[in-house]
C-alpha cells in the first residue's frame, strides 16, 4: 500500500479517536478510496449527499445538533469549491467541520488533466487550518501529527472549519482492507482558564446603566444560574434576540419592536454607560443603528475567538475579552453598588410596545406578517426551528417564542444558500422535529437539498412565496426604483408542489386564513409519515405595506 493511501487510515482512525462520528460524503472516483476505507472501518455514521455544496450545510446542521465536528469528504476540481459557502457560514457561525477534499498529485496541477485545479490553502481565508497532506511521505508519524492538529484546530482555541486536502495516485483501489492499525500517535489539546481582572469587576458594579445584547448562540451555552443574576441586577437590561436561544421574562426579545416604541425623550436618556456584546451575529438593523448613533463610552466585546480582537460592530469597543461567556458572567459582581431604575424603565417601554403589538393582531389581513403570527402560534412547543435568511428570519424578531423552542438560522454570512441543507442536516442526526422557514428565493434556489434520501418524515419546510424577493420591498431604498421588479427582487411565479412531490414530499396549499389552518393542522396535530412542504401563498405589495403601518403604530 503506497503512503498516500496510509494517509487515509491515518485519517480514519484519528477521527475516530477523537469522537467524530459522522461522515458526509458525495459521489466521485478520486474520493472513492477514502470512502471505502471510511466504511469498512465500522467506526463512522455514513451519509451520502449528492451535491456537495448541499452535503456542505446538511453537515453544517448535523453539528449544530451533535455539537461536534462533523467530517465532509469530495472528490477533486470543482466540486471541492462547492463547499466554499458552508465552511463560510460555519467560519463565522463558529461550528466546527472538517473538509476533506480529494485531490490530483501535484505534478499534474495546471497540466490540462481533467478535475485538477489548484486547491491547497484555497479556504484559507475563512477555515481555522489548512493542510495538503504528504504525498510520498513514508513517515506516518509526520502525517499524523498534521492531521492531529487539524482536527484540534476544528474545536480550539474557537470552533470552526478546517481542510484537509488529501491528494492521491492512481492505482486508487490498492487498499489493504485487512489491517486497520491502531497505533498511530494521538496528541491532545487542553485549553487554558481565564477570569476578568479586578478592576473591570469593579467598573461593572460601578455602572447604573448597563445594556447587555445577545446575539446568535446555540440554545443552553450559558449557565441558568448566570441568567438570573443578570436578571437580578436592576442596572442590567438584556436584548435577546430568536436565535439568541436565551430567554428571560424580563429580558427584551423583539428589539426591533422596542427601538420603533421609544421616543426622543427615551433615546435621550437611555444610552448605556456600558455596552456588553455576547455570542454571534444580532440580526436587528434597528438596534445596531441605535447604538452606533449612542457610541457607549464603555463596549465590552466577550468571545473565545482569539481573532475577533477589534469586533467594533457598534463603532464604541473599548475592551475585548478572549474567554466564554460562561467564564466571563460568573466572573462578574453578584449585585451594582447602587439601585438603578435603569431596567424597570425599559420593561415599562416594553409593556407599552406589546400593548400595541397586540392591538395591531386584532385586525388581520394574509400578510406576511399575520401568516407567521399563525405559524409561531401554531408550531408544536419542543419544535426546532431554522429560519431562512431575508424576511423569515426578521419576522421572526417580532414576536414572543414559546420557551421550549430552538432556534436556528444561517447568520454567519446571512447568505440564502444552505438554510434547508443545514435544517435537514440537523433533522438527520437529531430525535427532535425540525421545521425550516424559509422564502421562495431562498426554497427555489436550494431545491436540491430535497435531493437527499436522509431526511427524516418529521422534517417540514415551510415556504412563505410571495412572488420574489419581499425583503427588498421592506428596506429603505430599492422600492423607489423601477429596477426593483425585474432585477432586484426576482419576481416569478413559479410554485413548489411539483419539486415537493418529485422528491416523495407531501404538498399543502394555503392562501387564506382557513386553508392556512387545515394545513397546518394536517402537518403538526397528526402523525408526520413524509417530510412535508407547505407553501404559502401571500401578495408582495400589501406585505410592504402592512409591515411599515405595523412599525408607524409602534411609534
Amino acid at each position: 500500500m503506497t503512503p498516500d493511501k496510509e494517509n487515509i487510515f491515518i485519517l480514519a482512525y484519528l477521527l475516530h479517536k477523537k469522537g467524530i462520528t459522522h461522515i458526509v460524503t458525495s459521489p466521485g472516483s478520486r474520493n472513492a478510496p477514502a470512502i471505502i476505507v471510511f466504511n469498512r472501518s465500522g467506526w463512522f455514521n455514513m451519509y451520502s449527499v449528492a451535491d456537495e455544496r448541499a452535503a456542505g450545510f446538511f453537515a453544517l446542521g448535523m453539528a449544530q445538533a451533535l455539537r461536534r465536528s462533523v467530517a465532509l469528504i469530495c472528490t477533486s476540481g470543482t466540486a471541492a469549491l462547492n463547499y466554499y459557502p458552508a465552511l463560510t457560514e460555519a467560519f463565522y457561525q463558529q461550528i466546527p467541520l472538517i473538509a476533506i477534499t480529494a485531490d490530483r498529485p501535484s505534478e499534474w496541477i495546471d497540466q490540462a488533466d481533467g478535475q485538477t485545479i489548484r486547491q491547497e490553502n484555497v479556504f484559507s481565508n475563512h477555515t481555522r487550518y489548512n493542510i495538503s497532506l504528504p504525498e510520498d511521505a513514508t513517515d506516518s508519524r509526520f502525517s499524523a501529527r498534521l492531521i492531529n492538529t487539524a482536527i484540534d484546530k476544528a474545536n480550539f482555541p474557537v470552533p470552526g472549519p478546517v481542510h484537509i486536502n488529501l491528494p492521491l495516485r492512481e492505482p486508487l483501489y490498492d487498499l489493504d482492507l485487512t489491517n486497520y492499525k491502531t497505533d498511530y500517535p494521538i496528541m491532545e489539546v487542553v485549553s487554558p482558564i481565564q477570569s476578568l481582572p479586578a478592576e473591570i469587576g469593579a467598573e461593572w458594579k460601578s455602572k447604573k446603566k448597563k445594556m447587555v445584547l445577545v446575539g446568535q448562540m446555540l440554545p443552553e451555552q450559558i449557565n441558568q444560574k448566570w441568567i438570573e443574576r443578570l436578571n437580578n441586577d436592576s442596572s442590567v437590561i438584556v436584548f435577546v434576540e430568536t436565535t439568541s436561544n436565551f430567554n428571560h421574562p424580563t429580558f427584551i426579545a423583539c428589539t426591533d419592536r422596542m427601538v420603533e416604541a421609544l421616543t426622543p425623550q427615551d433615546i435621550t436618556e437611555l444610552k448605556p454607560d456600558l455596552l456588553v456584546s455576547l455570542g454571534g451575529s444580532v440580526v436587528s438593523k434597528k438596534i445596531k443603528a441605535l447604538l452606533r448613533k449612542w457610541k457607549p463610552s464603555v463596549h465590552w466585546h466577550i468571545t473565545p475567538d482569539s481573532e475577533a480582537i477589534h469586533t467594533d460592530t457598534y463603532l464604541s469597543l473599548s475592551h475585548t475579552f478572549i474567554m466564554t461567556m460562561d467564564t466571563f458572567l460568573s466572573s462578574l459582581p453578584e449585585s451594582p453598588a447602587q439601585f438603578s431604575d435603569y431596567r424597570d424603565r425599559w420593561l415599562a417601554i416594553k409593556r407599552r410596545a406589546e400593548n400595541k403589538h397586540n392591538t395591531f393582531l386584532k385586525a388581520p389581513s394574509f400578510t406576511d406578517f399575520f401568516v407567521f403570527h399563525r405559524i409561531f402560534e401554531a408550531l408544536p412547543n419542543n419544535e426546532v426551528v431554522h429560519l431562512g435568511n431575508s424576511t423569515p428570519i426578521r419576522y421572526a424578531q417580532l414576536f414572543e417564542h414559546k420557551p421550549g423552542r430552538k432556534f436556528f438560522g444561517n447568520r454567519g454570512t446571512s447568505g440564502i444558500d444552505g438554510c434547508i441543507s443545514t435544517a435537514a442536516g440537523y433533522a438527520a442526526v437529531s430525535a427532535e422535529s425540525v421545521t425550516v422557514i424559509t422564502g421562495d428565493i431562498g426554497f427555489f434556489y436550494e431545491s436540491n437539498a430535497l435531493w437527499n434520501r436522509h431526511i427524516p418524515s418529521s422534517f417540514t419546510i415551510i415556504l412563505i412565496n410571495n412572488g420574489g424577493g419581499n425583503i427588498f420591498r421592506i428596506i429603505d431604498g430599492p422600492s423607489h426604483f423601477e429596477e426593483l421588479e425585474p432585477f432586484i427582487e426576482m419576481s416569478h411565479q413559479t410554485h413548489a408542489r411539483g419539486i415537493a412531490e418529485s422528491f416523495g414530499a407531501e404538498y399543502y396549499f394555503a392562501d387564506n386564513f382557513t386553508s392556512l389552518g387545515e394545513a397546518l393542522s394536517n402537518r403538526y396535530d397528526h402523525p408526520r409519515e413524509k417530510p412535508a412542504v407547505i407553501e404559502i401563498k401571500t401578495q408582495a405589495a400589501e406585505n410592504a405595506l402592512i409591515l411599515k403601518q405595523y412599525f408607524q403604530n409602534l411609534k
